[in-house]
């Protein structure tokens, strides 16, 4: 099968994926995780679809080397599950670099990316020998995993010896400079609480310049309309709620999270962490010292090039890598090596 093929094959995927959404699918899904409620399932699903045309595959993959690899390189992937399909990408990355995705799906997140992958063996039997979803091969040629950070140290210890990606915790900040329409804070809302806010993308931590009201943001995150009703999500909010309050914290209390004075990067569910700056220099030389925990950064581009547009956090291209780790070149070497 030539990278045509692949191309063609994962682009009719993209257009069958609104079909496959149905209640079965649905209740499958929210089964296996009560978090992966209809309404995330589908935009995860959708997302997909708008992703997986001929047109973006072939950008992606133009200009890489990509040959037909003989024999088959068994790649495992080791996928995590905090929200739904957050391992499809590296599915795509192995299978359209013509090598065979043996993985190790987490049981939190293994319907929906089984359910896609059975798609694409009925679009092309052809890709029934190069997908491997249960009793994984214990000797890959390389491996691509995401954990936490003390999985990771597992990881390294299981196949630090083989060619490896080995992703760890991390979370995306914005930073905002007072000039933000309405229409901005409600996109930045959306960053923060879409996949109720479980996504390594998901903002956990907003930089407020100094003098700048938290309450702005108050009637933005209380308004969202996105998620579904989610109890494992409602316990959190009302578990911060009572925590903060026997802790005497002051805090800004919205419907859907709590925005918090903190420095800490990283956020309980539910809670937005946002600390003050005074000088936009002085903010990123510190961000450029916690690279390693951070996905992406929201904001003016003005402020700083590194910057994205409020509203697209959760909303990557095919380009995009996690970590800013470039699986699709790391797989296209004639022997994968560490990144």
């Amino acid at each position: 099968m030539n990278l045509e093929k692949r191309i063609s094959s994962f682009a009719e995927l993209g257009r069958r994926i609104p079909g496959l959404l149905n209640n079965n699918l649905f209740d499958r899904t929210v089964t296996a995780n009560n978090w992966f409620t209809p309404s995330e399932t589908t935009r995860a699903m959708k997302s997909w679809t708008d992703l997986l045309t001929t047109e973006n595959l072939t950008r992606w993959t133009n200009g890489y080397p990509i040959s037909e690899p003989s024999p088959l390189r068994n790649i495992l992937v080791i996928t995590a599950g905090n929200i739904p399909l957050v391992g499809f990408h590296d599915f795509l990355t192995v299978l359209i670099t013509g090598n065979r995705f043996i993985g190790k799906l987490s049981q939190r997140d293994e319907v929906l990316l089984t359910t896609l992958a059975q798609e694409l063996i009925n679009i092309e039997p052809g890709f029934a020998g190069q997908i491997q979803l249960q009793n994984f091969n214990s000797d890959p040629d390389a491996v691509i995993a995401t954990g936490s950070n003390n999985s990771a140290r597992y990881f390294l210890t299981e196949y630090g010896q083989l060619p490896h990606i080995i992703r760890k915790n991390r979370s995306s900040i914005a930073v905002l400079d007072g000039s933000e329409t309405k229409e901005e804070l409600d996109l930045m809302a959306g960053d923060i609480l879409k996949y109720y806010g479980l996504g390594c993308r998901s903002i956990s931590h907003i930089y407020l310049p100094t003098g700048y009201s938290p309450e702005n943001l108050i009637e933005p995150l209380g308004s969202y309309k996105g998620p579904d009703p989610c109890e494992p999500f409602t316990h959190n909010l009302h578990y911060q709620r009572a925590r903060l309050s026997i802790l005497n914290k002051p805090a800004h209390y919205t419907s859907h999270a709590i925005l918090l004075e903190n420095n800490n990067l990283h956020s309980p569910i539910c809670v937005i962490h946002y600390s003050f700056y005074n000088n936009t220099a002085t903010l990123f030389e510190k961000i450029n010292t916690q690279q390693s925990e951070i996905q992406c950064i929201t904001g003016h581009k003005s402020l700083h090039p590194q910057l994205i547009p409020h509203g697209s956090a959760q909303s990557p291209q095919l380009w995009d890598y996690a970590d800013n780790i470039d699986t699709l070149r790391f797989l296209t070497q004639p022997t994968p090596s560490h990144p």
